[in-house]
């Protein structure tokens, strides 16, 4: 039985808000405590140019525009803005390892400008994101400013902010004009894609639907990394499925599975990996996995279920660490739908 028959029998049956961004942490106070008052230490000196782009929803609408720099050190900075002008600043430390949600307050200072006091939010385990809000006067002062400074009760990093008039002029311009290639895109008409009927509707039914369908014609079948694939944004998706023996479990083919990814793995890995959840006919289990590299860490989120007839399917959405968010949906909302659907077998 292939994937075309397996997931049509479990089919019987958005938009990421900025504050919602990812970049990456610094050791921060718990609200309440008091900030470091040691002097600032040298800038962080840009390795590169400042990068600016689109990033899009699961359903291929425009979301916010970025502005991203990687730093000497392994830190990056990312500035995000959405239509409204509402701004996000995310930073990334290498090697940090921070539980997903946690808060701190911080202060956040241009110059000698007066700091303002914000909260910074742990989305990845090195990923701090800290939201401005509509802050016009504080977007001007980055455009224009030599130095950003983030300070908590045991830490302060500072960024060099060179070149950033031009970069926050093209991040501005991005995210208030969010040209026709940011625009949602329609789903294709029935016959025109590349994927199973049943696979094409458990994507549309998970916001899916627009994806941009990857090709693996020109690799030999040992070599593929999926079955189907597809991409969306920055984020790279897939699925594949394989016939499992009587005795396995859904737990060992999918610790395998992780065991795999973190072997491919060149730096630190951090997994997560959810109980398994059994259904009449399907088990799933849900988790992701961090690959924490020198030169930029990865994120995998990913679905595997188990069917009755042992075929073990494995959905993964791939990108990196900044993207993590719109991977984690797109996950979420496949795997909603597969409970949804297992939950209504006999």
């Amino acid at each position: 039985m292939t994937i075309r028959t397996s997931i049509l029998i479990l089919l019987t049956s958005l938009l990421l808000p900025t504050t919602v961004l990812a970049a990456a942490p610094i050791p921060a106070r718990k609200p309440g405590q008091t900030q470091a008052t040691e002097p600032p230490a040298a800038a962080l000196t840009p390795k590169g140019e400042w990068r600016v782009g689109p990033v899009n929803a699961l359903n291929g609408a425009f979301a916010y525009c970025v502005a991203e720099n990687h730093y000497v050190s392994g830190h990056a900075l990312i500035v995000a803005r959405n239509a409204a002008g509402e701004v996000n600043i995310a930073i990334g430390i290498p090697g940090a390892k921070l539980s997903r949600d946690q808060q701190w307050d911080v202060t956040v200072a241009v110059d000698d400008a007066a700091p303002r006091q914000r909260l910074a939010v742990a989305m990845q385990p090195d990923m701090l994101v800290v939201s401005q809000g509509k802050d016009d006067d504080l977007f001007e002062k980055l455009r224009r400013g030599r130095r950003l400074d983030i300070v908590s009760n045991s830490d302060r990093i500072g960024f060099q902010l060179k070149d950033t008039g031009k970069a926050l002029d093209a991040l501005k311009t991005c995210a208030e004009k969010a040209a026709p290639a940011e625009k949602a895109k329609p789903t294709p008409p029935a016959g025109e894609t590349p994927f199973p009927e049943a696979l094409g509707e458990i994507l549309a039914a998970a916001g899916l639907g627009a994806v941009k369908p990857v090709s693996f014609d020109d690799l030999p079948e040992d070599k593929r990394v999926a079955d189907y694939a597809w991409r969306f944004g920055r984020v790279f998706g897939g699925v594949r499925e394989r016939n499992a023996g009587d005795a396995a479990t859904l737990s060992d083919l999918s610790n395998l599975y992780v065991e795999a990814l973190k072997d491919r793995c060149s730096g630190e890995t951090k997994t997560m990996l959810d109980p398994v959840e059994r259904m009449p006919g399907v088990e799933i289990r849900t988790g992701a996995v961090d690959c924490l590299a020198d030169a930029e860490s990865i994120h995998v989120a990913l679905t595997f279920y188990l069917t009755a007839s042992h075929l073990f399917t494995t959905f993964f959405h791939e990108s990196a660490a900044a993207d993590a968010p719109l991977a984690d949906k797109a996950r979420d909302n496949i795997t909603a739908v597969l409970r949804r659907l297992g939950g209504k077998q006999p």
